[in-house]
């Protein structure tokens, strides 16, 4: 019997009826199990519908098929789509916010099928596709050949900057073709001019050549080079060629068949070459130098005690003599001399002080700054003045203007002169003890002589003029009563026998 309809636990059941349309509202309560096909126009409110298959009315034998949802907004789309649930596990492809296609399982197509992007293969079992040119890979397996065509970071360790062509190891910034950077030390090999080839450091530090982990040469940060091991002591230099020294500095004993010879060439001369001694302090050299020609060093020679400096075979210098030959010196300070002979001229620059002895010489001649003063038999000559001093007080002085007799700053000091005294007369009266040429002044009053009272002059009250022709009923002289030019003058002194 077929059934259409059966409800369980309804008012209503229908068992053998063939109804083909039901019309109007159908409320249940309860299970409803129907079965066979059932055509529903319109549409169906349901809370949940589990079905085994589902197929749309859109479907065809071709699998052309589709859902669509149809929404106001994209909010409403987002977790639309496929929902496969099976115990407490699910797996969803659906809908989410972006234009995004969302899956929590795995994709799995088969080995020959690739994913594509616009109808271009981007990624298959084995491969990227052509197109995929960027990446933030951090790992990859062991690649074949790897091209580069901008900068490359490997590590954090290798850098390649595509600008310059060069290759950083511990450095992201190279300063030639290769710069290592290890242990702060910074190692570059490359060609920083033209026609030049590098390999060292640059850095301030040494580079060493080793073999057997054992440095061989050293290039020390000064420029020092230094070959072969300082402990065995075995490093050895072959050269099949010539070799070039400014300075050659050596630690142990050379033997040499011929002279150490500097060659002057096109380019150099031989000034300047010689020995040096580097150490602590300044350089010691003996070197050669021109102007004229001569050796120079500027450290001591220090010779043997009997030994002798010698020029053209003569002896010149020991240490307690000079040579008989020499005859010359710019010699500022002696000893103390037990004789000395002088053969010509002798000239005093400073003072000559001279202790329980005597000056045995024709001539003195004393000369400072223009100023002169000779002393010989004929007696002392000045150039400019002449002073005699006592106690630091002048007693005695003559310049070209004036000569001074006595203390000025103690005029009570006594000049005391043993013998005729005469002023201005070249053959004085011997018999005179005392001769004036011209007028004298006595107690600041001028004593004077003449004919007749002076016509002309000035004179002061008090002065006097004796006269040069005395004659019977005449005066001695006249005497100054009013001072003026020439004053007035009256005579004193009336001449007449007793």
């Amino acid at each position: 019997m077929d059934q259409l309809l059966t409800i369980q636990d309804g008012i209503i059941k229908i068992a053998s009826v063939s109804l083909k349309t039901v019309i109007g509202d159908i409320s249940h309560t309860g299970s409803f199990c129907l079965f066979g096909d059932a055509i529903i126009n319109g549409s169906l409110n349901v809370d949940t519908i589990t079905v085994r298959n589902l197929i749309t009315s859109g479907s065809s034998s071709a699998g052309n098929s589709s859902n669509n949802w149809i929404v106001n907004t994209e909010a409403e789309l987002n977790g639309a789509g496929l929902d496969w649930t099976w115990g407490n596990d699910n797996t969803q492809l659906i809908y989410r916010t972006g234009k995004r296609i969302w899956t929590n399982a795995n994709f799995d197509i088969a080995g020959g099928s690739t994913y594509r992007v616009d109808n271009i293969p981007v990624l298959s079992l084995n491969e990227l596709g052509p197109t995929v040119i960027s990446s933030n890979l951090t790992k990859v397996g062991t690649l074949n050949k790897l091209k580069v065509a901008d900068d490359a970071d490997i590590g954090g360790f290798a850098f390649f900057n595509s600008t310059y062509g060069r290759l950083g190891l511990g450095t992201e910034d190279p300063s030639l073709a290769i710069d290592i950077v290890e242990n702060n030390v910074n190692i570059t090999i490359g060609s920083p001019d033209t026609n030049l080839a590098t390999i060292g450091t640059y850095s301030n530090h040494n580079v060493g050549i080793i073999t057997d982990n054992i440095t061989r040469i050293l290039v020390k940060n000064d420029g020092e080079i230094v070959v072969g091991n300082e402990a065995s002591k075995t490093g050895v230099v072959r050269i099949y060629g010539s070799l070039y020294v400014d300075n050659l500095v050596t630690d142990t004993r050379v033997d040499r068949s011929s002279p150490l010879q500097f060659q002057a060439t096109r380019d150099r001369s031989v000034y300047g070459l010689g020995l040096s001694w580097n150490g602590t302090g300044a350089v010691k050299q003996l070197i050669m130098r021109d102007g004229p020609d001569r050796l120079w060093t500027g450290e001591g020679f220090d010779i043997g005690e009997d030994k002798n400096y010698y020029i053209n075979g003569q002896p010149v210098v020991s240490s307690t003599s000079l040579g008989s030959g020499i005859t010359q010196s710019n010699l500022t300070t002696v000893g103390v001399l037990n004789t000395l002979t002088v053969g010509g001229e002798t000239t005093l620059l400073k003072n000559l002080t001279v202790e329980n002895g005597y000056i045995k010489a024709e001539r003195l001649w004393f000369n400072q700054a223009g100023r002169s003063l000779e002393i010989d038999h004929n007696g002392f000559k000045s150039n400019t003045s002449y002073e005699v001093s006592v106690q630091q007080s002048s007693v005695l002085y003559g310049d070209a203007n004036v000569v001074e007799i006595g203390d000025k700053t103690n005029t009570r000091k006594p000049v005391k002169v043993f013998g005729p005294l005469s002023v201005g007369i070249n053959n004085p009266d011997p018999d005179l003890n005392f001769s004036v040429s011209g007028d004298v002044s006595i107690g600041n009053k001028r004593f004077t002589n003449g004919a007749s009272a002076p016509a002309s002059g000035s004179y002061e009250l008090g002065d006097m003029c004796w006269n040069t022709n005395p004659q019977a009923s005449g005066h001695i002289g006249w005497v100054c009563v009013s001072a003026g030019n020439p004053g007035q003058w009256l005579p004193f002194g009336e001449i007449k026998p007793q």
